[in-house]
């Protein structure tokens, strides 16, 4: 026994100094982090807060899907305007047969026609001219001496000068919307509800029949894609979303919905007689900057965007004032991927060579060096690249923390005011290393400046894209998430700070490192 012990001791002896320079390696690399507070912070608005309680529900219900995701995707933004005129009401369906008529007396548009006909039988023809597709829009309010409005146009309508979220003000007013079905809701003629008419007199942007736009302004033919405004009569959950004014959705031209009607803007007055016998009453809108797109202060719209679905009912946990975040939330951040010197010196560590900080589950013979490792330290200063994730896990067990999991990893990238970019509301080409670039390759940490998050981590939306701890079993096979775009991948979709994609623990890419977070 006795044998055994001295044995063991100069087993100790012998590990010992190789354990402190082991620690003394791996502490080196700790000095570069920032303590970070996850979480997004609530917003103090009044009126965001109201909104918030109506997304919970929505997001809490499963109910946040691909139609409110599209209408809600609208950061904040301005547009300067010249004066235009626009219609007070939404055509009529009594004015639209009318010119169809005429058009086809005076050897017109032949075709013209509205799927909605039978308002007639009904009685509705006061109502809005609805089952219109863009085209046959469009030539009425060519005919009349006008167009279609631009998106850009009909969203500063609703907003106004000041940026009201609804045309009305900034709380939402359900008393336009009075029947369960939803085909009278849509056919309701015009000013039936004047609470829900804007300041300036416009009638019925947010209720009745949605309404047909030209789309964003800066496109143009073959390009162009048609928009629809306005909450849907059939949306009867969230409508407080539906019926934001920046909540605007492309849909296709040939569209032709019972829900789908249309009113005209003119760059000049319009005559008050149309030849088929309409009247029109047309309200001036004057020159100037109008806000656009969803205004900062509704964190949860933006927060519902950034989350992948399968996160979305957890959106309640996530949210709060981070000042006073619990201690799940804070974590100590590399502010850099980890470089390929670092690396080296993990590899030369003789603890890492006999197994020691290896993931219990490693296979057996795993062979940490990276690919093309004689060619990366050519340039050490650059992120490691060519690591599986057993290497990965590894190095961040030998540096004495962990890879971050998948959820900490978005929330870093997204920073409090959950950004759907790093540094922002919109993609900006050449803020970060991705395949936009025109010198394609990594590039040291924070060369791309504008590529660090509001906690001061760098390099989130390009670079190279990270491993996490966050292990996937789709379809029964066994990989990690992998996050953030990489100087191989365009830059739009990937950059976002929600984006990330599992990947095979074996994989290795030249595009693929990661960083160290420590508890």
């Amino acid at each position: 026994m006795r044998r055994y012990r001295i044995a063991a001791l100069g087993l100790v002896t012998l590990l010992l100094p190789l354990l402190l320079l082991s620690r003394f390696g791996c502490t080196t690399l700790r000095g570069d982090t920032v303590t970070v507070e996850l979480g997004f912070e609530a917003s103090r608005s009044s009126r965001a807060r109201a909104l918030d309680k109506v997304l919970f529900d929505v997001l809490e219900q499963g109910r946040f899907g691909t139609e409110l995701r599209r209408r809600l995707n609208r950061p904040a933004s301005s547009v300067r305007l010249e004066r235009f005129f626009v219609d007070r009401c939404e055509v009529r369906q009594l004015d639209f047969e009318r010119f169809a008529r005429y058009e086809r007396r005076s050897g017109g548009r032949a075709a013209l026609r509205s799927a909605s006909s039978g308002h007639r039988i009904a009685g509705l023809l006061k109502s809005p001219a609805s089952g219109v597709r863009y085209d046959d829009a469009e030539a009425y309010c060519a005919a009349a001496g006008g167009r279609l409005p631009w998106a850009e146009e009909w969203e500063a309508l609703a907003v106004g000068s000041t940026g009201r979220l609804y045309p009305w003000g900034d709380t939402f007013d359900a008393r336009a919307w009075p029947y369960q079905d939803p085909h009278r809701n849509a056919s309701q003629p015009c000013g039936a509800h004047p609470e829900a008419a804007t300041p300036e007199g416009v009638q019925d942007l947010a209720n009745g029949a949605m309404e047909w736009s030209r789309g964003r302004r800066a496109r143009s033919a073959p390009e162009l894609r048609p928009a629809a405004h306005g909450a849907p009569a059939l949306r009867a959950t969230a409508r407080a979303l539906y019926a934001l004014a920046a909540g605007w959705i492309e849909v296709e031209a040939e569209t032709r919905s019972h829900h789908l009607g249309f009113r005209c803007v003119y760059d000049a007055p319009p005559g008050a007689q149309l030849p088929w016998g309409a009247t029109v009453t047309a309200l001036e809108i004057p020159a100037g900057e109008y806000p656009l797109g969803l205004p900062r202060d509704l964190r949860l719209a933006r927060v519902a965007l950034l989350l992948p679905q399968a996160q979305q009912r957890d959106a309640r946990r996530l949210l709060g004032d981070s000042r006073r975040a619990p201690a799940w939330r804070r974590i100590e951040a590399a502010r850099c991927e980890v470089s390929r010197s670092d690396y080296q010196v993990f590899l030369r560590d003789p603890l890492v060579r006999l197994g020691l900080f290896a993931n219990e589950h490693e296979p057996r013979s795993q062979n940490y060096t990276p690919q093309n490792w004689a060619h990366q330290l050519e340039r050490p200063g650059l992120p490691v690249s060519g690591v599986n994730w057993w290497a990965a896990d590894a190095f961040a067990r030998w540096a004495g923390g962990r890879l971050p999991r998948v959820e900490e990893w978005q929330l870093l990238a997204a920073g409090p005011d959950a950004n759907p970019y790093p540094w922002g509301d919109a993609y900006e080409a050449g803020a970060a290393a991705t395949g936009d670039g025109p010198e394609p390759g990594p590039r040291p940490c924070a060369e791309a400046a504008r590529d660090t998050s509001a906690h001061g981590v760098h390099d989130l939306a390009g670079n190279v894209s990270e491993w996490t701890l966050s292990i996937s079993t789709e379809r029964g096979d066994f990989a990690a998430w992998v996050q953030g775009g990489n100087w191989l991948l365009p830059g739009p979709a990937t950059a976002q700070s929600a984006f990330g994609r599992p990947v095979p623990l074996n994989h290795r890419s030249e595009a693929i490192g990661f960083r160290v977070v420590y508890d």
